[in-house]
């Protein structure tokens, strides 16, 4: 009768507590330092050890420098997880063009060596500061390139969720992925964290993009800079928004949304774009309980 309470409980707390992100997103950079440093390998294999103990399926990367493609995706394989790999344009698609070329030779390099399943896409470009035509343009001739020598990985871009809202071009790939703070907009709360992104971008972006996978590649909420508006940046509202984005994430399986980002990023230019760290909060053990 003991065995069997006990199972019962075990089995409610698997329904009633859960981790409902698809994924999280990791800079290349260790994290609370204050000039921007490359993750060892050994530091890799941790987040990725942390990453699945805590429910994540995959990490998102959204560079190729410090050698984090690789170093990632040898962690990532080391526990069972995926990766979303993505080349970072720093400037126009035009700039680029030679390092976004041989960062694809070191995609297939890496596609060889850990195999088609270890990777659950490849964006090229976040949030590019180039037209949509441009960008869909280098995305579509990438694709093709990949596509003529055997890799099927799903290829797109990555933009916020207003930009791609505004321009639909921006949905022709083979998922659409977007970017959605609730915080930046300023007229919510962190407790409307989930409705944000459930309720407004996700409708909004199927509906602009029919047919496509819809995956949100980053949103968070920051603990430090103040506030915008209704929207204020603190540990307790940190907490509350990524309960709320968990919460609201189990109710629709189709979109994959991953939480931004591990750890604080202290060499970035200001407080909010420094503390989106949710490796401060506790997750299995007080956030992922609540859903």
């Amino acid at each position: 009768m003991k065995f069997i309470t006990f199972v019962i409980a075990a089995l409610v707390s698997q329904v009633m507590g859960a981790n409902n992100f698809h994924g999280i997103v990791a800079s290349n950079s260790v994290g609370g330092t204050s000039a921007y440093t490359c993750r060892t390998q050994a530091q890799w294999n941790t987040i990725a050890a942390n990453a699945q103990s805590n429910g994540f399926k995959s990490i998102r990367i959204s560079g190729f420098d410090c050698d984090a493609l690789h170093r990632a995706s040898r962690a990532a394989a080391a526990v069972g997880i995926q990766v979303l790999a993505g080349i970072y344009i720093p400037g126009t698609v035009a700039a680029s063009i030679a390092q976004i070329n041989n960062e694809v030779q070191v995609f297939r390099s890496a596609y060889a060596e850990f195999g088609a399943g270890r990777f659950a896409g490849l964006t090229i470009g976040n949030e590019v500061n180039d037209s949509s035509g441009n960008i869909m343009a280098k995305v579509y001739d990438v694709r093709g390139y990949l596509r003529s020598v055997g890799v099927n990985t799903p290829v797109s871009t990555v933009h916020t969720w207003v930009r791609i809202r505004d321009d639909p071009a921006l949905c022709g790939a083979d998922f659409v992925g977007a970017n959605a703070h609730t915080w930046f907009d300023g007229g919510r709360t962190s407790g409307q964290a989930g409705d944000f992104v459930f309720k407004l971008v996700v409708p909004s972006l199927k509906g602009k993009c029919p047919g496509k996978n819809v995956v949100i590649t980053e949103t968070g909420w920051p603990s430090r800079g103040g506030s915008n508006g209704a929207a204020v940046a603190s540990v307790a509202d940190e907490r509350n928004a990524i309960l709320n984005l968990n919460c609201a994430s189990r109710d629709d399986r189709s979109v994959q949304v991953y939480a931004f980002e591990v750890d604080d990023q202290v060499w970035k230019h200001n407080d909010v774009e420094r503390s989106f760290g949710i490796s401060k909060l506790s997750l299995k053990n007080d956030i992922f309980t609540v859903c």
